[in-house]
């Protein structure tokens, strides 16, 4: 669990889970929260059928977090080092752009499995934190199952699995 108010980057789905059950708030006081300009745009804005992420002004979302906004030169060197391995959407490449960025201890929560593939490929998988984790460490209890790929047992399998992938390789 990452110590009380460390840096803890958020993505737009860590955002809306947030939202849905209840916990942005909690979560704010006890974490340092960050992300980008390009997640708090996918978290607010209305897709195609109207529906939107997170039903709050983009910049009343923004004023919550300390926003990083890499530049182009940033997140090409980040696709450079990623490739095709890892499937990112703009707001991750952005978000993980801008967290290689960040001197000290940081940790991301990002329940993607493009995101968790990237971490791995940076050996920074270590960094990576559940949502699980961050709402229980601000001390919310989930009244309702928590889907599967939020969860801290979802990311522990997927950091096995980076480990015994990394040994095989050895």
């Amino acid at each position: 669990m990452p110590p009380l108010q460390s840096i803890v980057l958020v993505d737009t789905m860590a955002i809306k889970l947030a939202h849905d059950f209840g916990c942005w708030n909690a979560i704010r006081k006890m974490f340092r929260l960050h992300s980008v300009p390009k997640c708090v745009e996918e978290a607010t804005r209305a897709n195609k059928d109207g529906a939107v992420l997170v039903r709050r002004s983009a910049d009343d979302l923004a004023a919550e977090l300390v926003l990083g906004n890499p530049d182009r030169l940033q997140v090409t060197t980040l696709t450079l080092q990623i490739g095709s391995q890892a499937d990112l959407n703009e707001g991750e490449k952005h978000l993980l752009a801008y967290a290689l960025t960040l001197r000290g201890v940081w940790f991301l929560c990002g329940p993607d499995n493009g995101t968790v593939r990237a971490m791995q490929i940076l050996s920074l998988l270590d960094r990576m934190v559940s949502f699980e984790t961050v709402a229980n460490a601000s001390g919310h209890r989930f009244k309702k199952d928590l889907p599967y790929h939020f969860s801290e047992r979802w990311l522990s399998s997927h950091r096995l699995e980076g480990l015994l992938q990394g040994s095989a390789s050895l």
